[in-house]
């Protein structure tokens, strides 16, 4: 049997892993979007479709992805200074 204190250090590493993977920017724009693609009820396709750039930019700086095969197809991805985020997505652009 494990320690009390040992157990007690495995789950706050555990919580603070859940924590950082669910409220932190990611360190791709891809991973964003398949974070995003995760959350937003798509779990398989957030492994299996192919992300591509447009290279279009707005939203102060913002990059536009596509998404092949789910209906909120374009997603805009900013960067901070911790890394990457989704801040819309939609339709179209």
């Amino acid at each position: 049997m494990m320690s009390k204190r040992k157990q007690i250090w495995i789950i706050s590493i555990t919580t603070l892993l859940v924590i950082y993977l669910f409220f932190f920017p990611n360190p791709t724009a891809e991973l964003a979007v398949r974070k995003h693609l995760f959350f937003s009820l798509h779990p398989i396709k957030a492994l299996s479709v192919h992300v591509k750039e447009t290279g279009s930019t707005s939203f102060g700086g913002a990059k536009l992805f596509y998404v092949d095969e789910v209906s909120k197809s374009f997603i805009w991805v900013k960067k901070n200074w911790l890394g990457y985020r989704v801040i819309t997505d939609g339709s179209g652009p």
